[in-house]
């Protein structure tokens, strides 16, 4: 007892000491972009699917080609190029200590341009990760750098922007520390608040369904929930409080930076996110009341520290944001939830504690398997399903439901079923480490090189999850609870040339082709021009090849070969010419 009343002040010394520790001089930096309006389409810390947004995504006016520059003088430290994640990425290391990302972009400065485009040939890979070093690309603050984009996982025209520590690769709250100063004047918005009351059998947290409150404004920004009557609590449980942000002349919503909870004048619980190492990032799910959050564009906030959880983002915690009230007692809870701009809304009500009869009581199924978080967990259905939980992939443990499922899965022509459903858990509880779900089923030696594990939907459809088949058996992969079976799919690609073969192209620097899969999805894909390897740039489904980069000229005629290999080991190749 004497530990836990002592162990938030020693949490809040501790953060206040880290913070200050990294703190960030604004002065030190540029704003990366030129000629834009200066909006913002996302703010750091928000919470993605499973993940905090790492950085912040600045607008370029909904189109690409905008002047990327160097935020600070430094040398560029790595250079990405990839289909996806951050598309065409480079970093930039700084004399202070801190690197700058810029990601989406659509095309490097001329010098790094080449460089890139030599080493993806010396490497014969179209996808690179190159690592520099401090005297191959110099750069002063200002100093154009690359043109802003669309690339990678991007889901329309803007700059990836973050600010991290060097040597951690910490990611910094760069608009909280005035970095980055957006318009900005108006509070967070509140939109409910929900009241879980929870109790333990066996060890394991069993949660009541979620009572929910309308919220209010009052005026200004304070706020209030639309019922007067005290909210009824038992013995134990905790809130979640449902907000979002606006910034000035924008529509899109953004993260909350801060949280803070009071029980009767004492702060009993604080959420904030000032930065992250990316081994934390996937700790979003815990922050977040999952269940909410996973279909919400709002912040689902859980007011308390899961079992499993980190402690990193709550720099005063009581009891794990627990509280409660003897029956009859009444208690004032006031909440202030605070954007990254200093804005502050708040929400205060009542509270009043149930008779200890009318107080949850929690209950586990007997179907239900018991699994810990600090323990590893296997359990065999039957002869062909049984699945391996380890230690640590829980955020708190559970009772789950491990069974034959009585979806049947369903697809089309291409894909063969080759197991029943078998559900493993639940979908609203979230997962920190992968589960290994294992089939057993002999399947025919024809197919075997293309069995990989399927996700089935509520409704039976199929999609790909990877997993290799060997020896009669696949232990697959799997970062969430759902329903999975055993499929194959032995169809390859599918490769369409945006010219004709023997097509004139000499007034053409590209060629393109559309590509698709049935399945999996595209693996790896591979061209050459007259048997030499050329660089392929393949973004959103399009594959094209720069001709004039890759010396393709002379006015004859050139063979091009194009392969595709799908995530089943599925293969398709185009063969044709063109005149250039």
């Amino acid at each position: 007892m004497r530990r836990s009343r002592i162990f938030p002040v020693i949490a809040a010394l501790s953060f206040v000491a880290q913070a200050a520790a990294q703190r960030l001089d604004p002065e030190y930096y540029e704003y990366p972009l030129r000629d834009v309006a200066g909006y913002y389409s996302a703010n750091f810390g928000e919470m993605r699917p499973n993940h905090f947004h790492s950085g912040v995504d600045l607008k370029t006016d909904g189109v690409e080609g905008k002047a990327v520059v160097a935020a600070a003088d430094g040398y560029v430290s790595r250079i990405l190029q990839s289909p996806s994640g951050y598309g065409l990425a480079l970093y930039i290391a700084h004399p202070n200590g801190t690197t700058t990302v810029y990601g989406h972009l659509s095309r490097f400065r001329k010098d790094i341009a080449d460089f890139v485009f030599a080493e993806r040939h010396r490497l014969r890979s179209s996808r690179v990760d190159i690592v520099c070093p401090p005297d191959k690309f110099r750069v002063v603050r200002g100093e154009e750098i690359a043109r802003s984009g669309n690339t990678g996982s991007s889901m329309g025209p803007h700059l990836h922007y973050e600010i991290r520590d060097t040597e951690t690769q910490k990611t910094y709250n760069v608009i909280a520390q005035g970095v980055l100063k957006p318009k900005d004047a108006i509070a967070p918005y509140m939109m409910k608040v929900h009241y879980i009351e929870i109790d333990t059998v066996r060890g394991i947290p069993v949660n009541a369904r979620p009572a929910t409150y309308a919220v209010r404004k009052i005026d200004g920004n304070t706020y209030g929930l639309a019922r007067q009557s005290p909210v009824k609590v038992g013995r134990k449980g905790y809130f979640v409080v449902e907000a979002s942000d606006r910034k000035d002349d924008c529509a899109n919503t953004y993260g909350i930076y801060r949280l803070r909870a009071q029980v009767d004048g004492r702060t009993f619980f604080e959420y904030r996110n000032d930065g992250f190492t990316f081994d934390l990032s996937r700790y979003c799910n815990s922050v977040a009341y999952y269940p909410v959050q996973r279909n919400s564009r709002n912040e689902a906030i859980r007011l308390a520290a899961m079992q499993g959880g980190v402690e990193r983002f709550y720099p005063t915690l009581v009891d794990r944001g627990v509280i409660a009230a003897d029956a009859g007692v009444k208690r004032k809870i006031d909440i202030a939830v605070e954007d990254d701009c200093g804005n502050v809304s708040t929400l205060g009500f009542e509270i009043e504690g149930k008779p200890d009869a009318e107080c949850f009581r929690g209950e586990i199924d007997d179907e239900r398997k018991a699994v810990y978080c600090d323990r590893d967990f296997a359990f065999k259905v039957d002869d062909v399903f049984s699945v391996v939980i380890p230690k640590g992939a829980l955020y708190e443990s559970a009772a789950l439901r491990i069974e034959r499922s009585e979806t049947t899965p369903v697809a089309d022509s291409t894909v063969r079923i080759l197991s029943p459903a078998y559900r493993v858990g639940d979908k609203d509880i979230p997962l920190h480490r992968s589960i290994a779900p294992v089939f057993s089923v002999a399947v025919d030696e024809a197919l075997r090189p293309y069995v990989v594990m399927a996700v089935v939907a509520d409704d039976g459809r199929v999609s790909y999850a990877g997993g290799k088949y060997r020896y009669n058996r696949l232990a697959g992969r799997a970062l969430s609870f759902g329903t999975y079976c055993l499929a194959a799919d032995t169809v390859p690609p599918v490769i369409k040339p945006q010219f004709a073969d023997g097509q004139d192209c000499r007034n053409r620097d590209r060629i393109a082709f559309r590509v698709s899969d049935n399945f999996s999805g595209i693996a790896s894909y591979t061209a050459t021009v007259d048997g030499r390897w050329v660089a392929i740039d393949l973004s959103r489904g399009r594959a094209s090849i720069d001709l004039r980069a890759e010396g393709v000229a002379g006015g004859g005629t050139h063979a091009i070969e194009f392969t595709l290999v799908d995530n089943c080991g599925n293969r398709a190749v185009w063969r044709g010419t063109i005149v250039r």
